[in-house]
């Protein structure tokens, strides 16, 4: 380990533990980890792309850093306290670690977003904070002269204040920051007293420090085993255990991050058909949502349902999806509109059994077309009521499958060839009873109607070209009996069927 600047670092220590094994007592630790991956290191200067990168979510591969991150944390250290700077992808990189540690995240808004930023956040005060002002205004000529460039030291003053602060108010504690990169580097450099030291900092790298016998020193910089080399495709999703992770299906799971990974590895760009808008738009004229709410859209995909809740006044929506590249897309999505509503829009990794939210955090939670992913409704819907709030709404639709057996069983069997995540669609009273099962009363319920073309309805899970004969052959089979109960027909060269949805307008009782 390398002592830094033995003699400047004059912080305030108060007891620390013994030492084990005889060795020197840590009086503190502050970990640096770096932010995941976001949409702006991958789409930087894409015409049209002009959202600020403090507010660019994770793209599929950072979802998937950030999930590895939080479970080598889990196994291989102890945090005490875990900070993020505002950006929005140290808060979603912090978030998932403190599920998985079962830790709170405190945002601190006075660290700056990025060098570029033309302010200066007042010192902190007590004791400790005037540590590594020293070291600054120690070497503060030398850096000008070196750098050139005040603006970096406003930065530089500002992040220094604020860790400085949260080490003094946790001083004996292992401390964690989550920031980006140019703020975890422009600290190091202070460390060394050297602003003009070359550090590339990776994303999800972690730099430690410790406070070993009356001197700072550095044990690590881009630490980063959890991260598998060569990297591997963004496939997994990890439970919260506090949060119900043993009502997971992993074999399940994994096959519908799977399939929707592969459905949404297409262009983000690409817009969903008006046809789709339209039947979202049916759902939520249905559902008479109020406005200024804050909303939760489970099973969020693309992210378009929950940026029109936006649209029609939701106050903040929370989108959740199993799948990385799904929600790398509805990310860019949310990025591309220009309206002020999307600003009220986020999206979240995290399965729909298992959901890192506290109980009756939402006014309104919605579902639509999750349920017949699972095997075991009865837990997902058990999990959407716990975080709905007393009186709030949950807001269901779901493919409705026929009374009779044996055309629903034909259903099934055609909708599973197409999408092999699909488990079932359920009958109008199998639904009403899981929803009751929940908890929930109906308030209102109707049966939509919509008529789909099957190589459009194909297409949407981009099915290859064998599937798609298989899955034709197997409507045409049942044309004249009926025999799924979609009222299968052809015009002309086309194959059109009935999508019937199971729409239900829920609410949780009061005490």
């Amino acid at each position: 380990m390398l002592n830094v600047k033995p003699g400047v670092m004059q912080l305030h220590p108060q007891s620390s533990p013994d030492a084990p094994d005889g060795g020197e007592a840590v009086e503190a630790r502050l970990l640096l980890i770096c932010q995941s991956e976001g949409l702006r290191n991958r789409y930087a200067g894409l015409a049209g792309f002009t959202e600020s990168d403090d507010n660019a979510g994770l793209t599929a591969v950072g979802w998937e850093q950030t999930n590895l991150l939080a479970a080598w944390l889990k196994s291989h250290e102890k945090i005490d306290v875990l900070i993020s700077g505002p950006q929005l992808r140290s808060r979603l990189t912090a978030q998932r670690i403190g599920q998985m540690l079962g830790l709170p995240v405190k945002v601190r808004s006075d660290l700056p977003k990025n060098p570029a930023e033309r302010r200066r956040t007042p010192g902190s005060s007590g004791e400790m904070p005037r540590a590594l002002a020293q070291m600054r205004e120690a070497n503060r000529a030398e850096d000008v002269a070196a750098v050139g460039d005040t603006d970096y030291h406003k930065f530089l003053d500002s992040v220094v204040a604020a860790v400085d602060q949260v080490m003094a108010e946790n001083w004996g504690k292992s401390v964690a920051f989550v920031l980006n990169g140019g703020a975890i580097t422009a600290l190091i450099r202070q460390f060394f007293g050297a602003q003009t030291l070359p550090i590339d900092i990776l994303h999800t790298g972690i730099s430690e420090f410790r406070r070993q016998g009356g001197v700072w020193r550095l044990v690590y910089v881009n630490r980063r085993e959890h991260l598998p080399v060569p990297p591997l495709p963004a496939t997994s999703v990890q439970g919260n255990a506090s949060t119900g992770a043993a009502a997971l299906d992993v074999e399940e799971l994994a096959g519908i991050v799977d399939i929707y990974n592969r459905t949404a590895s297409h262009a983000p760009s690409e817009q969903p058909t008006s046809e789709r808008i339209q039947r979202m738009r049916d759902f939520l004229r249905f559902g008479r949502l109020p406005a200024d709410v804050r909303m939760l859209d489970v099973g969020s995909g693309g992210g378009t349902l929950a940026l029109l809740m936006a649209e029609e006044g939701a106050r903040e929506v929370v989108g959740v999806d199993v799948s990385p590249v799904m929600l790398e897309a509805a990310e860019f999505q949310r990025l591309s509109r220009t309206a002020d509503s999307a600003a009220h829009v986020s999206f979240r990794l995290a399965p729909a059994q298992a959901l890192p939210f506290s109980d009756e955090w939402f006014d309104v939670v919605v579902c639509r077309l999750v349920l017949h992913h699972t095997s075991k409704p009865e837990r997902m819907l058990v999990e959407l009521t716990r975080v709905l709030k007393p009186g709030g709404i949950l807001l269901f639709a779901d493919l409705l499958g026929p009374d009779d057996a044996v055309k629903r069983a034909t259903q099934n069997a055609i909708e599973e060839r197409r999408n092999p995540a699909y488990v079932a669609a359920r009958t109008a009273e199998q639904y009403r009873k899981l929803l009751a099962g929940a908890g929930l009363e109906i308030d209102a319920e109707k049966v939509a109607v919509f008529e789909r073309e099957l190589d459009e309805w194909l297409t949407d899970m981009d099915v290859d070209a064998v599937c798609r004969t298989t899955v034709r052959d197997m409507m045409e089979a049942g044309l004249e009996t009926d025999a799924s109960g979609q009222h299968a027909r052809r015009q002309g060269m086309k194959l059109l069927f009935e999508q019937r949805m199971f729409y239900a307008r829920t609410m949780k009782p009061k005490p």
